[in-house]
């Protein structure tokens, strides 16, 4: 019987494998926030706010100075002042912007937009939001901040159904927009506000801005956990110290919907699922787990996130699988993240993270493994790293496990029935059918091997379509479906036999695509859509088959709605690449299925 015990647990990857492989299992315990945090501080990206964070944080960390003056509060001095020290040089770019022409441009644009009959209520709002938010009494500083960030929004409106490209050329064309903005009457002060925009690399100074906001808000959750780590050391058993961290988060449950999926799918004590990995000793549990599986989030690493690396305070959090890891003392470990762990901040966070393992005293080794080459038509790159405790003895060293030819393709994972709120509506089908979408791969339809699934996949068109035809058969009403009937026109661009090079037939297309690196640095598109087509209707995957692409049977209960579901399923680890892990990890070390 393999005991296992996982951190950053999701849905339960290596759980799900151990069933698929019929393994004898126990499950020891888990541990996952399902995003629920009680311990930053939302800081908005407002010059005035972050100045009264800068008093604020200060006199914080002084009280923590007087508990302990220790290296704990060297470290968050040294924090603030390095956030002081960017947040200065980020001033003296504002300084050099030639903020009242674009002032002038920015506020007539949105001015003669509210104006306009036609107009969107949710945008009339927006606008009239931006333009009170310019016009209120504040510093200088404060005002180009909003005058940029109101600048950006407008551009994104512009692009949503324009190519930018088109406020490059002189003359007037013909633009659209779903908002109903009649861009005509203000494009030369777009055109201007552009200019003075990209010319001072305004996105790269409100970028920097951003940054400077999300570092304080994690330098509030560092300070906190250092208030909570206080409070347990007081606590004398390890049933009063979960309960101490479950009151924290207690009214939060129904928020955590990993919590939720887990407990619904596995057997295992809800006192033995844990909130947050940084509170939970590991020492509870040592010598009592002999498979210990986890991967810190990504997004610190991830090339579509801000590549914070350790700096940030996930990023950290894999100092708390490597503190468990050397409390547990697991027989093996597994630990999984981005491929662009290895390159982050040109490879000095790989070879901390590498020393990290080593001084565990684990014989390890690490390699970089693609879902694609274990049975899952996904392009999904990982680093996976698997340890084995230096006192035992191997049958043999371990080796990962070779690729195997890929037998299926993402149209074998499909639902036979589908409801109608899959389809896409006309605005979706345009987008995902646009030439310059389907050229740069943004999205796909019919690709043999699926995009690379992520979180929040559900809030954007990227990625994979099915293109599938109406058949009355299908369990599906006419009030579901009339909104989302495709147009002759697009089911024609669809159907047709190629265009340009990228689409060849309506079949198949791509044998492999590329993943998607478009979506976490813009909030509004924070994770894939996928698409594939079948008989001649476009539609969105849905969550079922999103889940089989992650290889979880449809014995796997759904028990949380779709938003929560796509999350869970693009943040999980495929299980089939476990699986074949698993094997290796059997061959080498056989004894971790003793039931002694």
């Amino acid at each position: 019987m393999i005991k296992l015990a996982t951190a950053f647990s999701g849905i339960g990857a290596i759980e799900h494998a151990l069933q698929r492989m019929d393994l004898e299992h126990k499950l020891i315990f888990a541990c996952d926030n399902g995003d629920v945090d009680i311990l930053t501080k939302d800081i908005k990206v407002d010059i005035s706010e972050i100045d009264k964070e800068f008093i604020l944080l200060e006199q914080l960390i002084n009280k923590v100075k007087n508990i302990s003056n220790d290296k704990t509060t060297d470290e968050l001095y040294e924090d603030l002042n390095k956030n002081r020290l960017e947040y200065e040089e980020q001033l003296k770019e504002l300084s050099n912007l030639n903020f009242e022409e674009i002032e002038y441009h920015t506020l007539k644009i949105l001015k003669n937009i509210v104006g306009q009959d036609d107009l969107k209520t949710v945008r009339k709002k927006e606008y009239c939001g931006f333009i009170n938010n310019i016009s209120r009494e504040q510093s200088i500083n404060s005002k180009i901040i909003e005058v940029l960030k109101s600048t950006l929004e407008i551009l994104n409106d512009f692009k949503k159904d324009n190519d930018l490209s088109l406020l490059d050329i002189t003359g007037t064309s013909l633009y659209k927009s779903s908002d109903k903005i009649n861009w005509e009457i203000v494009i030369d002060n777009l055109k201007k506000a552009k200019e003075i925009f990209e010319g001072y690399e305004s996105k790269k100074v409100l970028k920097g801005v951003r940054d400077i906001s999300e570092r304080l808000g994690m330098l509030h959750e560092k300070i906190n956990s250092f208030y909570i780590h206080k409070e347990l050391e007081q606590l004398p058993t390890y049933a009063e110290k979960k309960k101490y961290i479950d009151k924290l988060y207690e009214g939060k449950e129904s928020q955590n919907k990993v919590r939720t999926s887990y407990l619904a799918n596995y057997d295992l004590d809800p006192r033995d699922f844990h909130w947050n990995v940084s509170f939970l000793d590991g020492k509870q549990y040592q010598n009592q787990v002999d498979l210990f599986v986890g991967g810190s989030p990504c997004q610190s690493f991830s090339l579509v996130g801000k590549q914070r690396g350790l700096e940030d305070t996930r990023g950290t959090l894999f100092y708390e699988y490597a503190r468990l890891v050397s409390e547990i003392r697991p027989k093996v470990f597994i630990y999984e993240n981005v491929k662009a762990i290895l390159s982050n901040d040109n490879g000095k966070t790989w070879e901390t993270i590498k020393q990290v393992f080593t001084d565990l005293n684990y014989t390890w080794s690490y390699q970089v493994l693609n879902a694609k080459d274990y049975g899952v038509p996904q392009n999904r790159e990982r680093v996976f790293v698997v340890g084995f405790r230096n006192d035992l003895f191997l049958q043999r060293p371990f080796e990962f496990p070779v690729p195997i030819p890929l037998e299926k393709k993402m149209q074998d994972f499909l639902l036979d029935n589908v409801s109608g709120k899959y389809y896409l509506n006309k605005k979706g089908v345009d987008f995902v059918t646009s030439e310059k979408n389907l050229t740069k791969k943004y999205t796909q339809i019919d690709g043999e091997i699926q995009l690379c699934q992520k979180k929040n996949q559900q809030f954007n068109w990227h990625g994979d379509f099915v293109f599938e035809e109406e058949n009355k058969d299908k369990e599906k009403t006419m009030k579901d479906l009339e909104k989302y009937f495709l147009s002759e026109k697009v089911k024609k661009y669809v159907l047709a036999s190629g265009t340009k090079g990228f689409y060849s037939k309506p079949e198949t297309d791509l044998e492999i695509a590329r993943p998607l690196l478009t979506t976490m640095h813009k909030m509004h598109r924070a994770g894939v859509d996928n698409y594939v087509t079948t008989d001649g209707r476009l539609r969105k995957l849905a969550p079922r088959e999103c889940l089989r692409l992650m290889g979880f049977c449809d014995s796997f209960k759904i028990a949380v709605s779709d938003t929560s579901i796509y999350q869970q399923a693009g943040n999980s680890i495929v299980v089939d690449v476990l699986i074949n892990i698993m094997k290796q990890i059997i061959l080498s070390y056989p004894n971790i299925l003793d039931n002694n």
